[in-house]
This record gives structure tokens, sequence and C-alpha cells, in this order.
């Protein structure tokens, strides 16, 4: 059971904005394969949607998207939405314009102080953790030649944020502005999507938030153990996803899909296994089954033994922990990842007897 948490349901704009760019850039693959997983359709508006604002955009801002935003789950903004109270598209250029170079380049460099903390966990065990490896930028540079989990194009990227922290921030401030024009004529209609489900989602939440978390959005209860307050926005664009932001100690932001969690309250025990069978129809994902059963491991071990990239290896992982067959124990910013072997067995035993009619 978890301790009292402060909940609350909302919805945000901003964070459409920041989820639709991320499909622009290059996670349309990634969000396929989810969908795939899941055997769940995208939402066809949806996709028209993200149709439509690409062919009103220029191939030098669709670059330029790809340019800022290409990670599957990229964080950048995310955090500076939520301590900026940011409610409002038009003011997400405005309000990024007016940080310092220095200041703008944390949040440009955010996922990249991630990768580097994850070699370094000692340097990051405080919440300062981003000021601390910033605070020397010389010392950082040295920093990133030496990290084995950044890509060659992750480690140019950060250099030249570095470089030119100015240019930087310019860039991405000119590409909000032209991003927030095309996308304004969506957000009422993407407003009424998220207030539709606040308020089918509300009195679920409110009333038993332990069993909306586990059974609505499938989300380990583990991950919000700390919580003492918690806010949930749901996202038209996410569908099935949920991501997760900790601004602050023991505040928790969950960005979630609008529309599969609904799914996800019907479903029947033929979809839960078609689903488990679609996990294990992966020949990776039987390599991470075989490596956990042996042993916990990180996810960056992981990812070197059967040679995948850490975004990779975190996207099989993720869809291991969304039917509950692996968990994980946090150690300092290291995730060690575990084989749930009682639910492995569960779910075989339920696939014999799905498949045989018994």
């Amino acid at each position: 059971m978890m301790k009292k948490v402060e909940v609350s349901l909302q919805t945000n704009p901003v964070f459409e904005l920041l989820v639709s760019l991320n499909r622009i850039a290059d996670s349309d693959q990634l969000e396929s394969s989810y969908f795939e997983n899941a055997g769940y359709p995208p939402n066809p508006r949806m996709t028209e949607i993200i149709q439509e604002i690409k062919s009103n955009l220029s191939t030098f801002y669709r670059q330029e998207i790809s340019f800022f935003f290409s990670k599957p789950v990229c964080s950048l903004l995310w955090d500076f939405v939520i301590t900026e109270g940011i409610h409002d598209i038009n003011q997400l250029p405005v309000k990024f314009a007016e940080l310092s170079d220095i200041d703008s380049l944390k949040h440009l460099l955010c996922d990249i102080v991630e990768s580097v903390c994850e070699q370094e966990a000692d340097i990051c065990q405080s919440e300062k953790g981003a000021e601390i490896l910033l605070a020397d930028l010389e010392s950082f540079e040295q920093r990133l030649a030496g990290c084995q989990n950044l890509s060659t194009a992750d480690r140019e990227k950060a250099l030249e944020f570095l470089r030119y922290p100015a240019e930087a921030k310019l860039r991405l401030v000119n590409l909000l502005e032209q991003y927030v024009r095309v996308f304004a004529p969506y957000v009422a209609e993407l407003d009424e999507l998220d207030r539709a489900e606040v308020e089918r989602s509300r009195s679920a939440c409110l009333d038993n938030f332990e069993e909306f978390v586990t059974n609505y959005l499938k989300i380990n209860l583990k991950i919000l153990a700390p919580a003492k307050q918690v806010i949930l926005i749901p996202n038209a664009f996410s569908e099935i996803l949920t991501y997760f932001l900790q601004p602050a100690k023991g505040k928790f932001v969950l960005v979630y899909g609008a529309f599969i969690s609904k799914k996800r309250m019907r479903e029947k025990r033929s979809e839960e296994i078609k689903q488990f069978l679609k996990v294990l129809s992966e020949e990776k994902r039987i390599d991470i089954i075989k490596i956990l059963a042996a042993k916990p491991a990180l996810g960056s071990d992981l990812a070197k033994q059967i040679g995948l990239t850490n975004a990779t290896a975190s996207y099989h992982m993720t869809m291991m922990l969304g039917i509950g067959l692996i968990d994980y124990e946090r150690v300092g910013q290291r995730l060690h990842y575990v084989l749930k072997k009682e639910v492995l067995k569960d779910l075989l035993d339920k696939a014999y007897q799905e498949l045989t009619n018994l």
C-alpha cells in the first residue's frame, strides 16, 4: 500500500505539442511498434493531425525537429514546462527565449546529462546533478568523449550545443515559434478530448488511486513509491504510453494516453495472452529473459550483452514492464532489472489454458 498521496488531474495542451514533436521527429516507428504489440490500432484522427502538421512545415523545420527532438522518449522541455507552469503553447517559445544561455543549455543537454549519469552515477546522486556536471564545460566535454552510452550523433550534437549555446537556443526558439503557429488550429480539438478523458477518469482515479495506476494505466506502483504529490495529465497523442516526470522530490507528473487506458480496463484474458505472446515473439526479449533468469542486471549491461543501443534496450524493457514480466530496483541513479519468474510461469500457464480452451 502506498502512503497518502495528493492526486490531481488536469489538462495541458503544451504536452500535446511536445508529444507531437517527438512523433514527428523519429519516434513514429517506435509508436508503431507499441501499437502493434498492444494489438491496438492508433487513433486515425491523431495520425491525420500529424500528417497535416508535417505538410504545413518546410523541409528545414522538419529537419530542425529531427535535430532537437530525435529521441524515442525525449525529455527536452518537459521539466521546463512543469517548473515554469506553462499551459499556453504561445508562452513556450517566449519563456525559453528569456532563459540565459547556460540555463537553456541545461534543457538542451538533459538527455545527454542523463546518459553521463548512467555511467557516472556517483556524480549524479545529488538532485543538482546536471548543475554539477555543467559547472565546468571543459570537463563535461571530456566526460562526453569517454561516455560509452552516447552515440556518435548524440556526442556531436552535445558538442555543438556546448560550443554555440546562444545559437542553439535561438534555433530552438525559432523552431518553437514556427511549430506553435502550425499546431495552434488543433489545440481546441485536443483539449476537448483531454477534458473528456479527465471526466471519465476522475472518479476511478480519486476513489482508488492504486487500482487506477495498476489496472487503468498498467504502471508498477514501485515507480511511485516516493510520491507525495501526483499530477495526471491525459494526452491524446500519447495513446498507449505514459511519460514519467519527477520535477521535484516527492512530486511526479504522469502524462498518460487518453485512448488505450479505456481499452485496458475491459481487456479480456485472451488480449492479455495475445500481448504476452507478442512480447515473446521478439528474439531480443527472449535473450533478456534468459539473462535475467540468472541474475538481475543493469539496463546498460543488458544492452551490451545483447548488442543493442541503450534506447532500443529501454524500449524492449518498457514492453516487458508493461505486462509485469520484469521489475526493477533503483540503486542510486541506476536501475537493476529483475525477472518476475512467478509472473512468467503464470502467463505461460494462462497461455496454455487459452490455447487449449481449458
